[in-house]
């Protein structure tokens, strides 16, 4: 295993000696998929943490360069990001108050180097010659307490429209959007198993999280588990995954033709778009937001901006005002408000710069944890895809985390493990 430092010389690549350094990077990912549902604002602090760790390894080991150890090398990765953050930056500066809450929001932008933080630690893991088989047994412990929590705050009834599921956040549409990016990575554990108790472990999981996604009866997650479902069986022609596949589905219809717990009423319920339904509330709130995206192309009016500005283009548009909500409630339209046509383009770009990355990296690969990961990477953007419809996910700190984690640590490790296989060709 080794580091490139110059074309003429090649030095050893350095392996973590500090036994707590080695066992927080090895750990990071499935512990912090188990943090996220939690508390998702510790992962600030599981952020910092992988980044002083990050540092301090390139420090003392002078690990390759700063910029590749926390993927600071890809110029076209960053120039779509750096174009997606500026424009809704120019947004806020030309068409907005510039008041303290817009400021405010500038500064939350940071969130970003949680996706670098997530990379700098798949990439160290990826040099490190101890492996742990990943049972994911923290993240099975708090969806099980998550599943008795639910079952107990309703009186035992547990599938109830009048009472949706939202773990330990604050609304069950957030929740299940975090909880559908969860279980899309977790399918390729299952499907790629390691080992009978990794599946056993992997299996649990996605369980569980089936069973609360449809307690959290949030349609726009049930789009987006279908599509995360049709794609890993397109990219791992499983003929075990698909015969369980079909049988779920077949399951999944028939309970709703039969209108087990309620289901067949809110699929239909998505149909209804006359008054105040959810349905006619985003028709309208849609209508407003493409308003101001076309009243300001450019650089849109600032992230997250448009939502003060709904009431006037209510108005100005003959809607009733009785309920505004407080996003676009599809991301699409929120980055072409927020950001405008430059932004969308940053976004959609870096975002198909990732997925071409790790179909690459899953079709190439052979090491089992790099198959599992890079398909992780690849139906977690489905599945945020499949949110982004009726959604703003990315606004969303509890889903957005998970992103980070996944799309970042997956780059991180696959990044490494390319590199490592052109400096050391197997003749």
């Amino acid at each position: 295993m080794t580091v490139v430092i110059s074309k003429n010389k090649v030095l050893p690549m350095p392996v973590l000696k500090s036994k707590f350094a080695t066992i927080l990077i090895l750990s990071f990912f499935p512990l912090s998929l188990a943090l996220n549902l939690v508390n998702f604002f510790w992962m600030d602090a599981a952020f910092i943490l992988s980044t002083l760790v990050a540092y301090f390894f390139w420090i003392r080991k002078g690990h390759s360069t700063l910029q590749e150890t926390f993927g600071l090398q890809n110029k076209v990765l960053l120039a779509f990001i750096c174009v997606y953050f500026l424009s809704g930056i120019a947004g806020y500066t030309l068409n907005s108050p510039m008041q303290t809450n817009e400021w405010i929001k500038i500064a939350n932008l940071r969130w970003i180097w949680g996706f670098f933080a997530c990379y700098s630690a798949g990439y160290i893991m990826a040099d490190q010659k101890q492996r742990w088989p990943w049972n994911f047994s923290a993240l099975v412990l708090v969806l099980v307490a998550i599943v008795i929590r639910h079952y107990t705050e309703t009186a035992g009834a547990f599938f109830s429209p009048d009472i949706r599921a939202q773990g330990f956040y604050s609304n069950p549409n957030y929740f299940a959007m975090a909880a559908v990016v969860l279980w899309a990575a977790m399918l390729p554990f299952l499907i790629y198993a390691q080992s009978k108790w990794s599946g056993i472990c992997a299996a649990i999981v996605l369980a569980c999280i089936t069973v609360i996604l449809v307690a959290t009866y949030t349609r726009t997650a049930w789009i987006a588990m279908f599509s995360a479902l049709f794609f890993a069986l397109i990219y791992s022609k499983n003929k075990k995954a698909l015969g369980l596949s079909v049988m779920a589905v077949a399951a999944a219809a028939t309970a709703v033709y039969f209108n087990v717990f309620d289901l067949k009423e809110r699929i239909l319920y998505s149909f209804d778009l006359s008054g105040p339904t959810s349905q006619g509330v985003r028709i309208s709130t849609w209508k407003a937001t493409w308003h101001i995206f076309l009243d300001h192309p450019i650089f849109g009016v600032g992230f997250e901006h448009a939502a003060s500005l709904y009431r006037d283009y209510y108005i100005k548009l003959g809607q009733p005002t009785f309920h505004i909500p407080g996003h676009a409630h599809n991301q699409f339209l929120d980055v072409l408000s927020g950001a405008g046509i430059f932004g969308l383009i940053g976004y959609l770009g870096a975002l198909a710069l990732g997925y071409l990355f790790f179909h690459k990296a899953f079709k190439s690969s052979t090491e089992v944890l790099s198959k599992q990961l890079s398909l992780s990477a690849l139906l977690c953007i489905v599945a945020l895809f499949g949110c982004s419809i009726t959604e703003t996910p990315i606004i969303q700190q509890e889903t957005r985390n998970y992103v980070l984690m996944i799309l970042g640590f997956s780059y991180g490790y696959l990044f490494r493990k390319q590199k490592t296989a052109v400096e050391n060709p197997v003749n």
